[in-house]
C-alpha cells in the first residue's frame, strides 16, 4: 500500500471520529508525524490500551508536553552520566594503577569471582564479562576513525586508555562495565557518591544505571517518554525502598514519569548540585503539569499523571530543601 498524503491522513483521521482542521493542524500534523506523532498518542503504554481521542488537538498537546519533558530532563540526564562514569573512572584508577584497559579486564573487572563457581550467578556473572570485553573492541573498531583520541592513539600504536573509551561508551555499555568491576571498587564509587550504608548501593547503582539507561535512550532518540514506554524490563524494587527512606517519599515503582524526576533528583542531590539546579527541575515539570492538566480532558491527561504525582512533588521540595 502506497504512504498517504497529508490530505488522506486527515481523512482517516476524520473517519476514526477525530476531529482535525485545515491547514493550521494539518501542519502540525505533518511536523510530529502521522506515525510516530498520532499513532504513537493513540494509546498510553501499548497499543491496547486506546485514549478516548476525539480530536487532534489533543494529540497535538500530549506531543507538546512529552517533548517539554524531555527537554527538561536531558541536560540533567547527561550530568549525571557523565558524573557517574568519572566517579568509576577515578575508583578504577586509584585500584588498577594503569590506564590499560587489559590491565584493568584482567585484574579488576573479575565480579565472578565473588560467586561460587558453577553456580547460576558465577555463570551469568562469567557471560558478562565475555560481553564486557566484545563491547569495548566493538567500540574501538567503531570510534577509531570517529574520535580524533582514539586515532591518536592506535597511530602511535599505543593503546587506548580506559578514559577514552569511557568517553566512547554508552550509558548502557558503562552499566555493563560497572557491573564486571570487583565490589571493593564499588563499594568505593557508592561511598564517595555518599550512598547510605544500610543499603546494599553497590546493587541499587547498578540498578540505577540501568533503569536511567532507558530514559537517556527515548531522549536521545526522540521517542515517547511521558507514559514511560521506554523501560525494558522491571526496575529493582529497592530503588523505590531508597528514595523512601532518603526522600520520605513513598509509593515509588517507575509507573509514571513523576517518579523519574523524583531519582533524577535525588542524583543530583548526591553529586552536590546546588538546591537552585534541583529546584528548576522540579518547578520546571510542576509547570508543564499544570499547563497540560488544563489543556487536556482528564480521562486523557489522568493515564500520564497519576493522581498522587502533586503530593509526591511536595515532599519533592521538602527534600531539596532539607538536602
Amino acid at each position: 500500500m502506497p504512504p498517504k498524503s497529508i490530505d488522506s491522513l486527515t481523512k482517516h483521521l476524520r473517519d476514526q471520529g477525530i476531529s482535525i482542521g485545515r491547514s493550521g493542524q494539518k501542519r502540525k500534523l505533518k511536523n510530529i508525524g502521522y506515525y510516530h506523532g498520532y499513532k504513537g498518542f493513540r494509546f498510553v503504554g501499548d497499543s491496547s490500551k486506546r485514549l478516548p481521542i476525539n480530536d487532534f488537538s489533543q494529540i497535538a498537546s500530549l506531543h507538546a508536553m512529552d517533548m517539554q519533558i524531555k527537554t527538561l530532563f536531558y541536560p540533567y540526564i547527561m550530568t549525571i552520566e557523565t558524573a557517574l562514569k568519572n566517579y568509576t573512572l577515578e575508583a578504577v584508577l586509584s585500584y588498577a594503577k594503569s590506564e590499560d584497559f587489559d590491565d584493568i579486564y584482567k585484574n579488576y573487572l573479575t565480579a565472578y569471582r565473588g560467586y561460587h563457581p558453577n553456580t547460576g550467578d558465577y555463570k551469568k556473572s562469567w557471560a558478562n564479562r565475555l560481553r564486557l570485553r566484545q563491547t569495548v573492541d566493538g567500540l574501538i573498531f567503531r570510534e577509531q576513525d570517529k574520535k580524533p583520541f582514539f586515532k591518536h592513539f592506535r597511530d602511535r600504536g599505543r593503546t587506548i586508555p580506559i578514559w577514552a573509551i569511557f568517553e566512547a561508551m554508552t550509558l548502557g555499555e558503562f552499566g555493563n562495565f560497572y557491573a564486571c568491576l570487583d565490589r571493593p571498587i564499588k563499594s568505593a564509587i557508592v561511598a564517595d557518591l555518599g550512598m547510605p550504608a544500610q543499603f546494599d548501593s553497590e546493587a541499587l547503582l547498578l540498578s540505577i544505571i540501568f533503569s536511567l539507561k532507558d530514559l537517556r535512550n527515548a531522549i536521545a532518540h526522540n521517542a515517547i517518554v511521558s507514559d514511560v514506554r521506554f523501560k525494558t524490563g522491571g526496575i529493582s524494587k529497592n530503588i523505590g525502598k531508597l528514595l523512601k527512606s532518603e526522600a520520605g517519599i513513598d509509593s515509588i515503582n517507575f509507573s509514571d514519569i513523576t517518579d523519574y524526576v523524583i531519582l533524577v533528583v535525588y542524583l543530583l542531590g548526591l553529586l552536590k548540585l546546588p538546591k537552585t539546579d534541583r529546584k528548576r527541575l522540579v518547578s520546571g515539570y510542576e509547570g508543564i503539569l499544570l499547563r497540560y492538566k488544563k489543556e487536556l480532558p482528564r480521562g486523557i491527561y489522568g493515564h500520564f499523571v497519576r493522581t498522587e504525582a502533586q503530593n509526591k512533588l511536595k515532599l519533592l521540595k521538602k527534600y531539596v530543601m532539607k538536602s
